[in-house]
């Protein structure tokens, strides 16, 4: 027996680097924000009755995988002048693809709102040369992001009273708030002293403070708008995950902690929500 716990431990091993290898690749892939974009989407239309077109759905999910492609793959390809391979063009071209075919059927307010975030993100990096676009004016970075996540989510809720339309925008502004905080953390020694991101500006202490503030605030927002109450009650565990989550960030957070623990709350989310209204 006790020959065998080598071999067992080596076998555990490999296995689990190969699966590590295999989650870098998802995540790079920038699918699984893609999703996790679409799950936040999904979840804030649950939360208020209201239906989700296919189609639109096809547009957030394509257009946002589009996004994060241009952000993370391109812009460095484009000012560094480096040639675009195949093999990486190849997910842009069908990203756009399904992007355009949830749009294309959209009436023109949609393609509006579509337009406003597209311009954002252009912004948000340009590539036309090195640290250019707004992800680079001080403490800038995370509201944009926010926000952007933010218009999606409410592009299918324009039919809702204003006074709960302001609520559950406040609402998700924050929960992303929230989300990006363990990112800014695990970033907060690599980011430039320039960029003042609220890590480098408050500290670690003072950063998760804040989140646990704000999860606070989000949780009373969520008793406000939410319309069914085991929906409430799956988003008052995911604020809990999150918090715990944020408590565990640091600036030694291993990228996989956050691409894809963190980054899959929504996903979590979505699917937590689907369960109670099945089982609920």
């Amino acid at each position: 027996m006790l020959t065998t716990k080598p071999h067992v431990i080596n076998t555990f091993g490999i296995f689990a680097f190969h699966i590590g290898k295999l989650l870098q690749r998802y995540t790079s892939s920038n699918l699984h924000v893609a999703l996790a974009l679409w799950a936040f989407c999904r979840v804030f239309a649950l939360q208020q009755g209201a239906s989700f077109s296919f189609s639109l759905q096809c547009a957030v999910f394509g257009f946002g995988w589009a996004a994060y492609q241009y952000l993370h793959v391109y812009v460095p390809v484009l000012y560094q002048q480096q040639s675009l391979r195949l093999r990486v063009l190849f997910p842009f071209l069908l990203a756009l693809f399904i992007g355009l075919y949830g749009l294309i059927s959209q009436p023109v307010f949609i393609w509006i709102v579509f337009g406003f975030v597209g311009v954002l993100t252009f912004c948000y990096a340009l590539p036309f040369g090195a640290k250019m676009g707004l992800r680079f004016v001080p403490t800038v970075k995370i509201f944009v992001v926010a926000l952007c996540w933010t218009v999606f989510a409410m592009v299918n809720l324009t039919a809702l009273p204003n006074n709960t339309s302001v609520l559950v925008s406040i609402k998700a502004l924050a929960w992303m708030i929230c989300l990006i905080l363990p990112f800014d953390l695990r970033d907060m020694q690599k980011d430039e002293k320039a960029l003042k991101t609220l890590p480098q500006i408050l500290g670690v202490n003072g950063v998760k403070l804040l989140g646990l503030m704000l999860i606070s605030f989000t949780a009373f927002l969520a008793f406000k708008t939410v319309t069914v109450d085991v929906l409430l009650y799956v988003e008052w565990g995911m604020l809990l995950l999150l918090a715990i989550a944020l408590y565990c960030a640091s600036p030694k957070s291993s990228p996989l902690f956050t691409s894809f623990w963190v980054e899959g709350i929504p996903i979590l989310w979505f699917v937590g929500s689907v369960f109670a209204l099945i089982f609920g």
